[in-house]
């Protein structure tokens, strides 16, 4: 391992990857290197994109604590974000990039690919299985450990259990199995960085906002689709839906809307499958399935 191993964490709000930077900074510790995890995000709700951090050193101190912009190593937990920022931006040439897809290796490398080692795994199924809900941060943590050594997997079992109490053996196992089934790609000779253009965001400006209306967009970052992660969605029944709408007056994220039959529909890319629209039908008309 280099003096320093810098590593950013890519996921959404809700998944988990505050909490895995510092699982693996406390097993950095125990081990008995110098280590620090930080988060940097604002006011993001569930299901919006969050960054954390760590540093990790076996002897030599660490001085900063600024935001990494050119990480040795990159978790994604959510394989949605792919296509709207660019996760890998800075990733040193001969660095890592570990993925939580469904997809295989070629798959994501035509899609992500660069002068990096890969990783993939499909930590989704994995937490489905295991956990039972999609809370992907502790299997993302066993393959990181496969593809970069930056810590045993042994070590991180005591973080776990201080962590989780009585889930801590089921955490440990989904690491244990994302450890296992992990793939790893070498970078290949020459490799370059693929090109994708990535959405950006437009603010108004005062000019252009109509006096006494404030402008929001589903979800408040259109761009950024926050219901790709959800773990459930909701279906109607169209014999008992009455059309009143209180799905939508419910909504916390406004994203129901009519349609051209007058029934209510919740918008996918923005839906984060809270199911409030449900328990406040009155009817029955709305159930919650999984996504």
């Amino acid at each position: 391992m280099d003096d320093i191993v810098e590593i950013r964490w890519h996921g959404r709000g809700g998944q988990g990857a505050v909490t895995s930077a510092e699982l693996l900074a406390l097993t950095a510790i125990k081990e008995g290197k110098i280590a620090q995890a930080f988060p940097s995000f604002g006011p993001e709700r569930r299901g919006a994109p969050v960054i954390a951090f760590n540093r990790i050193s076996i002897d030599k101190p660490i001085r900063s604590r600024a935001a990494i912009t050119e990480p040795d190593i990159v978790v994604v937990l959510d394989p949605g974000l792919l296509g709207i920022i660019d996760v890998t931006r800075g990733l040193r040439d001969g660095g890592v990039l570990i993925v939580n897809s469904s997809k295989g290796l070629a798959a994501v490398n035509s899609e992500i690919g660069g002068p990096w080692k890969l990783a993939v795994v499909d930590a989704t199924a994995i937490a489905r299985d295991i956990l039972k809900r999609p809370i992907v941060n502790t299997a993302m943590l066993g393959a990181l450990i496969k593809a970069t050594g930056v810590v045993n997997l042994e070590s991180l079992t005591q973080p776990l259990q201080e962590r989780f109490g009585k889930l801590s053996e089921i955490n440990v196992n989904a690491c244990s199995r994302a450890y296992k089934e992990a793939l790893i790609m070498e970078s290949a000779p020459g490799a370059k960085k693929t090109e994708k253009v990535y959405p950006t965001e437009k603010s108004l400006s005062w000019k252009e906002l109509n006096p006494g209306f404030v402008v929001t967009e589903m979800g408040n970052a259109k761009s950024y689709q926050t219901g790709y992660w959800k773990s459930e969605r909701p279906v109607r029944d169209n014999m008992k839906c009455i059309k009143c709408g209180m799905c939508a007056l419910f909504c916390p994220e406004d994203c129901i809307r009519q349609d051209a039959e007058g029934f209510f529909e919740a918008d996918e890319f923005y839906c984060k499958g809270c199911g409030i629209c449900a328990r406040e039908c009155w009817t029955g008309a709305i159930t919650m399935v999984e996504a």
